[in-house]
């Protein structure tokens, strides 16, 4: 089991940016054919309202994430060189080859000798990723920066009416720095379910008569309902049993936002208290893939999170199928609410 324990990490700031152009849930139904009496049930049940999109089709995941480690490193009065780690979490590189994170490294002014990579993950991939980062400075690094994020409207056919009005394009900025602070973290992976979410004609697995075939996700709308409920229940009594933690002692739980639906019934099978579980962020910025815990952070919790210590539990789940939690503390952490990205600072 992939329980791991940490005690000289903790996360120091954190950004948000979306995209700039705001699509309306009610627009989309309407050009996507939907009658009116199902865009309306949809809304209710799924919490679908709008979404953030990136303004330009040029505007990329690594240019979000930019936009966000330079307002982050301001607002913590750090030089790009004194940080010695950088982490992309994203299912939206610029190219497939080399790794974003390199040329991010570049582009932020870094030193040279800074490690970098990505990392391929989707909904799970803040948790993974902050484990990691909370790996490298355990095994030696001072400061870490994690990016996550996808341009997911670049991912999903405009005619699809299962995903397209779901999907936000985010890029978020975390600085996890050396610190005495306790952590815990639970990861889990299921490769059966590969095929929940994927993007089929993509990669050198697709077969040659798919070349003309446009790389799109496709979702198995009820095999992620069904994996969400069976899965995170578990992950999130598992987590509090292995850090040792009751619920009631948390501040806030922040899980990934899939919809609203999801959400509910997530809540009531944990019996969750309303002012602990954020659920709003998919009905303003739409579903931001890895960004969604940061995003929720930045967008409904940011003046809790900057103004004391807030003892979380944070979870992520999806693509992969992968999933999962950790619980840690944080004190006053830098975080502005969230930002809406500058076409003209790219």
């Amino acid at each position: 089991m992939a329980d791991l324990r940490f005690s000289r990490a903790t996360l120091s700031g954190l950004v948000t940016t979306v995209g700039a152009r705001v699509l309306a849930f009610d627009d989309e139904a309407a050009a996507l054919g939907l009658a009116p009496e199902e865009a309306q049930r949809l809304k209710r049940a799924m919490g679908f309202s709008t979404r953030h999109v990136v303004a330009d089709p040029g505007t990329t995941t690594a240019d979000l994430c930019l936009q966000s480690a330079r307002h982050l490193l301001r607002g913590l009065d750090l030089q790009p060189d004194a940080v010695d780690g950088l982490i992309l979490v994203t299912q939206t590189p610029d190219y497939s080859s080399p790794s974003t994170s390199i040329a991010m490294q570049h582009r932020l002014g870094m030193r040279t000798d800074t490690l970098c990579f990505d990392i391929r993950l989707g909904c799970s991939g803040f948790v993974y990723g902050l484990s990691v980062a909370y790996s490298l400075i355990e095994s030696g690094l001072n400061r870490v920066l994690l990016c996550v994020g996808d341009v997911a409207s670049r991912m999903v056919a405009t005619n699809d009416r299962s995903i397209t009005p779901i999907m936000g394009d985010a890029g978020a900025a975390v600085l996890i720095e050396r610190r005495e602070s306790e952590s815990v973290f639970q990861l889990h992976s299921d490769g059966s379910g590969e095929k929940a979410l994927f993007i089929p004609h993509s990669g050198l697995r697709a077969d040659a008569a798919d070349a003309d075939k446009s790389a799109t996700m496709h979702m198995d709308g009820a095999q992620v309902f069904n994996f969400s409920l069976k899965r995170v229940p578990p992950l999130i009594e598992g987590i509090l049993a292995f850090s040792d933690t009751r619920a009631e002692d948390l501040d806030f739980l922040v899980l990934h936002q899939p919809n609203k639906y999801i959400l509910k019934n997530l809540q009531r099978r944990l019996g969750l208290d309303d002012s602990k579980l954020p659920t709003g962020t998919q009905s303003v910025y739409g579903n931001q893939n890895s960004a969604s815990i940061p995003g929720t952070i930045s967008g409904f919790l940011a003046e809790a999170y900057a103004d004391g210590q807030v003892r979380s539990l944070l979870a992520g789940f999806g693509v992969g199928l992968s999933w999962g939690a950790c619980t840690i503390t944080t004190d006053r952490i830098y975080a502005p609410p969230v930002m809406t990205y500058e076409e003209t600072i790219r």
